[in-house]
């Protein structure tokens, strides 16, 4: 008791905590619209989430963006986004990973944040059916950690690119 798990002499029982909270905040606000623009116009979004690092994977998460709909000529329905993502690794995930390379002299890169940059376009084929390409750039996947087994000990997850495409047809 008392002693890092990654510790030989650890019992590997974890630390047991009471309760768990995490406070957040959402801001959604219409940024501009243009004149006679119905719904459409820019809006932006901001949310901030936090909880203890002691007891959590996750501490602290902000996203934000802005959306923008109808602003091309004759495509009101259409909708185009860009937002940023970032989460840090709560500080027990850390020291963990941290004490696991002190004790088996395992080089590693020190986990800290995976943040994401995502750009995104629902294109309104008709009243029914949209197609939604979606392009997302990630930067420290996994908090920047070393790839699971069995890949060689201490090289990184590489940062990714991912591309997908959503469809939603309403009937």
């Amino acid at each position: 008791m008392g002693v890092s798990l990654a510790d030989p002499n650890s019992n590997g029982l974890p630390a047991l905590h009471q309760g768990n909270y995490g406070p957040y905040l959402i801001l959604d606000k219409m940024l501009w619209q243009p004149p006679n623009a119905g719904a459409g116009g820019v809006a932006g979004f901001l949310r901030v989430g936090g909880a203890p690092g002691d007891r959590n994977l996750l501490n602290l998460e902000i996203d934000t963006g802005l959306n923008a709909k109808g602003l091309l000529p004759g495509r009101p329905l259409d909708l185009g986004g860009i937002a940023l993502g970032y989460v840090r690794i709560g500080g027990a995930t850390r020291a963990l990973a941290s004490d696991a390379m002190l004790f088996t002299r395992t080089p590693s890169p020190a986990i800290d944040y995976e943040a994401v940059i995502e750009l995104t376009y629902q294109v309104n084929i008709a009243p029914w059916w949209y197609l939604q390409p979606d392009l997302q750039v990630i930067l420290h996947p996994g908090g920047h950690g070393a790839e699971p087994p069995p890949s060689p000990a201490g090289p990184i997850i590489p940062n990714a690119l991912v591309l997908g495409v959503r469809s939603s047809v309403t009937f």
